[in-house]
Order: C-alpha cells, then structure tokens, then sequence
C-alpha cells in the first residue's frame, strides 16, 4: 500500500495550476512595501507612511483596511508582529482608492496609495531606555491589515526614534535604466536588460554591546516587479543588472522597483509603457 500512497500523492500534488507564482509578477492585490517621510525621527515629531501596492485587474476598486501602531515588541529578536502588548496602541483605519493611482486606463494599478497614517513618537520613548538603545534608536512598528478577495494581507513598517542627531534620508534612485538608458515609455524585449542607478549609500555612527562606536554604509537593496513576464532576479544590489526572460506584452505594462537601505529608509521608481 505505500509505494501506491506516495504515487497517489504525487498525483494529487502535481493536479491544478503548475506554474507557480512568481514573486516579481503581479497579480491581483498585493502590498508590495510601506514609504516613511522619516523612517528615523528625532522625538518628540512625526513620520507618514504610504503603501506601496498593487491591483491589477482590480477595476479600480476600494480596499478598505485597518492600521495598529505601538511600540516595537523585539521583532529583530523573534518577537511576533503584534502590538498585544502595548495599552497605548494607536488604531485606525485605512482605505486604499485604487482609482487614484492614475494606472486605470490598462487596469494596471500599481503605486502609492493616496492615503497616509500619521506616526507621533514622544520624547517619553526613552523614558527608562540606556544610552545606547536611545542612541541606536528605539522603534514604534505600524500594522496593516486588508482582507481581500477571501485572503488576508498584511505588512508592518518600522519608524525609529533616535537622539544620534543626524536621522536617515530616504535612498535616492537616479534613474531606471533599459540596456543603460533611461527606460521611458520602453517595453523591455527578452533579454533586454534593467537597472536602477542611485545615490551614493549614507553612514552612520552604531554603538557597539562593548560601548564602542563605529561607522557603518548602508546596504542598498532593489527588489523589481512587472505586470507581464519574469526576471532572473526579482531582487538585486543597487547598479546591478537584472534580465527580462520574457517576450513583451502586446499590452501596455508597468515594471515596478522598490529601492531600500537597512535603515527603513524606501524610495519607488514606476515605469509605464507606452500600449
């Protein structure tokens, strides 16, 4: 009986759909990424955050959600996504107008939700907290949460509270290249192949367990995506080139890349071709 299990199994595992979906083509609702204003804040001020998401096919509907935000509970240290421990969460709520994204002539939207949710940090964030975790920074996380479509969707964005002095700035995209030239209304062809230029990394000073201090560079991170077709790389360094494998749509489509540093800081570059 067991060798006709294992085969019964196999059959049944390989039925359905056989192509999986790949995390660089969009499809349906997805969060793709959360922008902060400051993604690193001298208390007491304030950070504003904006999805990054996707619809396509979705008609330009509206996708109504919830927003969490409280102290960080140690996520870095395993800790769950949740703010179950914090009597002094914040919660609201958010609606994504998908008909605002500006991509509903080809049913492609995909961008930055119009709305935004307003994180206060106060100077009380450091009450108790050591030299060192005020220095290196202390962290307030907002939760998103959308059901859609019979699924849940979730993301969650850090905002760092620090007394360094001198806060991150969000990474810097020079330009969204097609075979080293600015991509324009282009549609890649197979083969063809795409790249993010940016800014120079920024540094920053990180005090150590032991209390020395040390200078660190930024790691910067590209993570690509496309209405239509595959990458060899959906995520990729900064400069580096990433392969279109695909033959174009015959439709107008839409390439996507998310620039981030390791400090929270994100910043977005759309193209959109021309039909």
């Amino acid at each position: 009986m067991k060798p006709f299990f294992v085969l019964l199994l196999l059959f049944l595992t390989s039925c359905g759909d056989d192509k999986f979906n790949r995390v660089e083509e969009l499809k349906g609702f997805r969060i793709l990424g959360v922008v902060a204003t400051k993604s690193e804040v001298v208390p007491p001020d304030s950070s504003d955050l904006q999805l990054i998401v996707s619809d396509i096919g979705g008609g330009g509907r509206t996708i109504s959600g919830t927003t969490k935000t409280c102290i960080d509970p140690g996520i870095s240290l395993g800790a769950a996504v949740s703010c179950d421990h914090d009597p002094g969460t914040v919660n609201d709520t958010y609606d994504i107008l998908f008909s605002d994204i500006a991509l509903g002539v080809s049913n492609l939207y995909t961008g930055l939700a119009p709305n935004t949710v307003t994180v206060n940090i106060p100077a009380t964030v450091f009450a108790g907290r050591s030299t060192r975790e005020q220095f290196n920074g202390v962290s307030y996380i907002t939760i998103f949460e959308f059901t859609v479509d019979g699924k849940t969707e979730t993301a969650f964005k850090r905002v760092t509270a620090t007394n360094r002095g001198s806060i991150n700035q969000p990474p810097s995209i020079t330009d969204l290249l097609l075979n080293g030239t600015p991509i324009g209304v282009s549609k890649p062809n197979k083969n063809d192949k795409l790249q993010v230029t940016t800014a120079a990394p920024e540094t920053y000073s990180f005090i150590n367990v032991d209390g020395s201090q040390e200078t660190k560079t930024e790691e910067l991170q590209v993570a690509w995506y496309v209405s239509y077709g595959e990458l060899n790389k959906p995520k990729a360094e900064a400069q580096e080139d990433v392969k279109y494998l695909s033959s174009p749509p015959g439709s107008q489509m839409v390439i996507l890349s998310i620039l981030r540093d390791d400090r929270g800081g994100v910043s977005i570059e759309r193209a959109v071709s021309s039909p």
